[in-house]
């Protein structure tokens, strides 16, 4: 698996809320980022951690302790 660190304090961030059932929507307002933008980090953080869609990285994310 990856190492902690490759992962951005943004992408854990956004990680983060989406597991507490905040929408991309509601994370952009939280932490002042575009909707858009917002996807794109949490796909980038998919695939820095080998997981199909954000759902799993979130899931990867939590059983790594990353978030």
């Amino acid at each position: 698996m990856l190492p902690e660190d490759e992962l951005t304090d943004i992408e854990k961030r956004c990680l983060a809320l989406a597991a507490r059932g905040r929408t991309p929507a509601e994370i952009g307002l939280e932490t002042d980022i575009a909707v858009s933008r917002v996807t794109r980090i949490m796909r980038g953080a998919a695939d820095k951690l080998g997981a199909r869609n954000i759902t799993g990285a979130i899931a990867r994310a939590l059983r790594l302790n990353l978030i």
